[in-house]
């Protein structure tokens, strides 16, 4: 057998690479030791360098090697725990500088919407009784968010486009949702961390956006939750849903997701993308095809949870019976 060496780098590169999402999931490797993948870019950099410096030696495959390995053990590490290892507020600030802005409170129209777009910092988003919303925290220079007010519901935003993404300080954020019903709630987080308590919350539709950040979300003592629609951009998500709803659309790319049902949950389960991993075979589902699963018995007919999940080089985690949150 003849081993053709141009390919040997990447069919190593690929072993390592598709081994340790496997080893995460079969608990061989503990999730914790994975998580610090991303530090160990500058290996890169040392391969790249020994490999220049011993080109012309006979050890000139070391550099390779460190390379490769490296470069394998950092791509299964995205696969298996996506990148949930890497800081949050590594595109922001330092956290020095935020003052205190004022207070700002408003009435939500009958089934009004809010929309929520958050950069660089801490987001905290959870219930108050009554249709009035409200905001409060810190932001560089005390500057308050961007609030537009319409005949549908409420806009809060930075003072300014992208103004806290690459600052000097980082902003802090509490924003009360009314318990009263309302048509829908859209969060975009940007290059930070934050959580969502929808606690007696009544809401038909739920967006979420993490972009570079990571976001927990705990949607399962929501008094009514019709539909979520979450996409996670190179960033983590952990998100409990409550039974009884209808569906969740997700999207991942390059990040890490985890979704928990109660254990009385039914569900459909479809599956589509590259790169990424999921557990969905381990959970004793009925598998329907290549890429669908269902509650085992469950009439094709009979109302559940849909959960249609794409992912593109990342990892899924379905909970099942098990709580997101303490």
């Amino acid at each position: 057998m003849r081993i053709d060496r141009r390919l040997l780098g990447w069919g190593a590169f690929l072993v390592i690479a598709g081994a340790i999402p496997i080893a995460v999931r079969g608990g061989a490797l503990p999730r914790d030791v994975v998580e610090g993948w991303p530090s160990l870019w500058p290996l890169l950099l040392i391969g790249v360098g020994l490999g220049l410096v011993l080109r012309d030696t006979s050890f000139r495959l070391v550099g390779g090697f460190v390379t490769t390995v490296t470069a394998g053990v950092m791509a299964g590490g995205l696969l298996a725990v996506g990148l949930g290892g890497m800081p949050a507020f590594g595109a922001c600030g330092v956290g020095s500088g935020a003052t205190a802005f004022a207070e700002r409170t408003g009435t939500l129209p009958d089934q009004g919407s809010m929309a929520i777009e958050f950069n660089c910092g801490s987001l905290r988003v959870g219930a108050v009784d009554g249709s009035t919303w409200t905001l409060s925290g810190s932001g560089p220079a005390g500057r308050t968010p961007q609030v537009d007010e319409t005949s549908n519901g409420v806009r809060i935003r930075p003072p300014t486009a992208n103004a806290d993404l690459f600052g000097s300080s980082t902003s802090t954020w509490q924003v009360g949702v009314p318990r009263a019903p309302i048509e829908s709630l859209n969060v975009t987080l940007n290059a930070g961390e934050g959580s969502i308590d929808f606690t007696g919350v009544t809401i038909a539709t739920t967006n979420l956006t993490v972009n570079a950040g990571s976001l927990d979300a705990n949607l399962a003592a929501a008094a009514v939750a019709t539909r979520l629609v979450a996409k996670v951009n190179a960033g983590s998500a952990v998100i409990a849903l409550p039974g009884g709803i209808e569906g969740a659309d997700l999207t991942l790319n390059a990040g890490s997701m985890i979704v928990c049902v109660p254990a009385d949950a039914r569900v459909r389960v479809g599956w589509s993308g590259g790169l990424a991993s999921n557990n969905l075979d381990g959970l004793g589902l009925a598998r329907l095809g290549d890429h669908r699963w269902a509650t085992s018995g469950l009439d094709p007919a009979a109302p559940a949870t849909d959960i249609e999940v794409s992912a593109n080089a990342g990892s899924f985690t379905l909970v099942i019976g098990g709580s997101c949150h303490a």
